[in-house]
C-alpha cells in the first residue's frame, strides 16, 4: 500500500499542470503565426495584387493610401528621431510628393502652377518620382538628381519621403536602393506630417526643373 502511495506521488510530481499545457500551446500557435505572416508590405500586395506591377512590385494605383509598416531591403524604415539625426548628420533629404494640379513644361522642365510646398528643412522636392511606373525622361531625371545631390557618392545616406499614407515615397526609395544601388537609403514612411507630429518646423520649397535636354 505504501509502495502505491509513493508511485501516486511521483506521477503528480512529475506530471506537468493542466495550466502550463494551456498556456505553452497558445504561445507556440502565436510564434508560428507570426513566422508565417511574412512583410507587411507582401501581405498587402498578396491580398490586391491589382494595384502593384506584376514585374517590380511598385505600387501602380490608389498611391494616397495606408502604407505598410515595412519596406524591401536593402531600404529601410526610420520615425521621426531617426530621420532628423540623419540629416542632421549630414543624410540628404529627398521629397518626392506630387506637384499638385501641375506637370512639368517640356520645354524648359519647370512646374507652371506648382505651388512652393512646406517641406523638411533643406529637403530637395523631386516631383512624380515615386510613381509606380516612369517613364524614360522622369527616370534619367532622378537617377541625375540623386548622382548630384550625391556627388556620385551612392554610399551618401538618402531620407527619402511625401506624406503619412502615401506610396510614392516607398516606390522612390525601392527605386534609388533596388535599381540605383544606393546602399543607405532611408524611408521616412510618415514624411511631413510626422515631422509636424514632432513640433519640428517645415520650410518653403519649390520643385527642382526637370531635366528636358
Amino acid at each position: 500500500m505504501i509502495r502505491i502511495v509513493a508511485l501516486m506521488i511521483c506521477m503528480a510530481l512529475a506530471a506537468p499542470a493542466a495550466d502550463t499545457i494551456a498556456l505553452a500551446a497558445p504561445a507556440a500557435a502565436v510564434t508560428l503565426a507570426t513566422q508565417a505572416a511574412g512583410p507587411d508590405w507582401q501581405a498587402r500586395r498578396d491580398a490586391r495584387p491589382d494595384l502593384f506591377h506584376p514585374a517590380t512590385g511598385m505600387r501602380i494605383a490608389h498611391p494616397r493610401a495606408p502604407t505598410p509598416t515595412d519596406i524591401p531591403a536593402p531600404a529601410r524604415v526610420v520615425d521621426a528621431p531617426e530621420a532628423r539625426a540623419m540629416l542632421a548628420a549630414g543624410a540628404v533629404a529627398i521629397d518626392v510628393y506630387s506637384a499638385p494640379n501641375s506637370r512639368h513644361d517640356e520645354l524648359d522642365g519647370t512646374w507652371p502652377g506648382a505651388a512652393p510646398r512646406l517641406t523638411l528643412p533643406g529637403a530637395v522636392w523631386l516631383p512624380e518620382v515615386g510613381r509606380g511606373t516612369l517613364s524614360d525622361q522622369m527616370a534619367r531625371w532622378y537617377a541625375a538628381e540623386l548622382a548630384r545631390l550625391t556627388d556620385g557618392d551612392t554610399a551618401r545616406p538618402l531620407v527619402i519621403f511625401c506624406v503619412a499614407d502615401c506610396w510614392m515615397s516607398w516606390n522612390a526609395a525601392r527605386r534609388a536602393a533596388e535599381d540605383l544601388g544606393y546602399s543607405a537609403v532611408a524611408w521616412f514612411r510618415l514624411g511631413t506630417d510626422g515631422w509636424l507630429d514632432q513640433g519640428w518646423p517645415l520650410a518653403p520649397a519649390s520643385p527642382r526643373p526637370v531635366d528636358v535636354d
